[in-house]
């Protein structure tokens, strides 16, 4: 009878383990099939051996390992995950590991890490474990929630289920959805806002006066990505407080939100905010962006309109945005060179300003851009000069003479 290949490669991955060459046992070990792997008691000691003694390297390729490895790997991990007494990276890896592994033990033993263990890096990997078997592990935190658990261990539930994304973590996650620590209510809207669900929008508008900057952030950011209920539940004017909001970040969220309600007058709010005197300028750099990802003929309207009527440090920003609208583009071209033509081409010249014109067109790719930008190409200034260059190159498949 001729030997079995497979048990020769085992024999051969324990030969290399045990003179300590584990890239060798590595490499016999991944050559097995699956069915010579699962089960098999000399590989899960071999695999181990690395585990513990191998560098980060022959460690992270041994964990492929485990999970072919089946039911038999899950206790030696828990024992490893367990033992205060050895390295703490031999532990963390053992966490990452058992998150391939969705059993009741597994999660139970990852939840006790979170509630007692006190190295902060043991702890991510046990969240992030229990994130990836994660449905899994809902009914284990969720009965956490449901009972008077302490303040850590509730904080851990509800950190490990808003990174779950599924369904099943609504239901908990609504349950909760008051809690007192901002940072968890803020965790709960981010999670909550990514499901479409009928009873979250309600919840999300109602979070919208929230005490908490981050929470109103978060809501804001939720419902903002509900384009489809954008009109059915008037979310313009829900929002529009917002735009006033004490907290900057809040307004400057709710500004590049609205660039994504399909609803027409936001494209008014944004312009009275822009132009408003008592507008920060960080909340009127927000409403320029969200105009020009908009893009629509009323968005470029006002975009160049406000490139005569506001403080002349903003213009580069609002060339910039004007020259990256997508529906509007041949509209947007023709404005910008009009504005070019009447402001700039007979007076002082503004060389930032010309820059961006001239990548603007650029991007805009408006054939009809091509006699501004050799106007251009005979700037003074030279970077001037090669960013209009630059955009003829774009625009015209013929190489132009730009020395006539």
């Amino acid at each position: 009878m001729l030997p079995d290949p497979t048990l020769s490669s085992i024999d051969d991955a324990a030969a290399a383990a045990a003179g300590g060459m584990w890239s060798i046992a590595i490499d016999c070990l991944h050559k097995l099939p699956l069915d010579r792997i699962d089960g098999n008691d000399r590989v899960l000691d071999i695999a181990l051996q690395i585990l513990v003694q191998g560098d980060f390297e022959d460690r992270w390729q041994i964990a492929k390992i485990f999970p072919k490895l089946g039911e038999i790997a899950i206790q030696p991990l828990l024992n490893l995950v367990n033992d205060l007494d050895i390295d703490i990276e031999d532990r963390w890896f053992g966490a990452r590991i058992l998150g391939e592994f969705d059993r009741p033990q597994v999660v139970a033993a990852l939840v006790d890490i979170i509630q007692k263990d006190r190295e902060p890096e043991l702890t991510a990997i046990a969240v992030g474990a229990l994130t990836k078997i994660g449905t899994g592990a809902i009914v284990t935190l969720t009965a956490i929630l449901a009972t008077a658990a302490p303040a850590a261990q509730r904080r851990m539930a509800i950190t490990v289920l808003a990174q779950i994304r599924h369904s099943q973590t609504i239901e908990p996650l609504i349950s909760v959805i008051d809690d007192p620590d901002p940072q968890l209510r803020t965790l709960i809207i981010e999670a909550l806002g990514s499901f479409h669900d009928p009873r979250i929008p309600p919840l999300l508008i109602a979070k919208l006066t929230d005490t908490a900057a981050s929470v109103r952030k978060a809501a804001v950011t939720a419902l903002s990505l509900r384009s489809d209920l954008a009109i059915s539940l008037n979310l313009s004017q829900h929002l529009r407080p917002l735009l006033f909001d004490l907290d900057l970040a809040v307004c400057e969220a709710t500004a590049l939100g609205f660039a994504r309600l399909p609803d027409p007058r936001v494209v008014t709010l944004l312009t009275e905010l822009l132009v408003s005197d008592r507008t920060p300028t960080a909340l009127k750099l927000s409403a320029i962006l969200a105009l020009g990802w908009i893009g629509s003929q009323s968005a470029v309207d006002s975009l160049v309109a406000a490139l005569v009527d506001i403080d002349s440090d903003l213009a580069p920003e609002i060339i910039v945005a004007i020259g990256k609208t997508e529906l509007e583009r041949e509209y947007a071209s023709i404005l910008l060179i009009d504005y070019w033509e009447s402001k700039f081409s007979a007076t002082t010249p503004s060389p930032s300003i010309d820059r961006e014109i001239a990548t603007a067109l650029g991007n805009l790719g408006n054939i009809a851009s091509v006699p501004t930008l050799v106007k251009l190409s005979a700037d003074l200034d030279d970077r001037v000069r090669l960013h209009a260059v630059a955009a003829i190159a774009k625009l015209s498949p013929n190489p132009l003479s730009l020395n006539t």
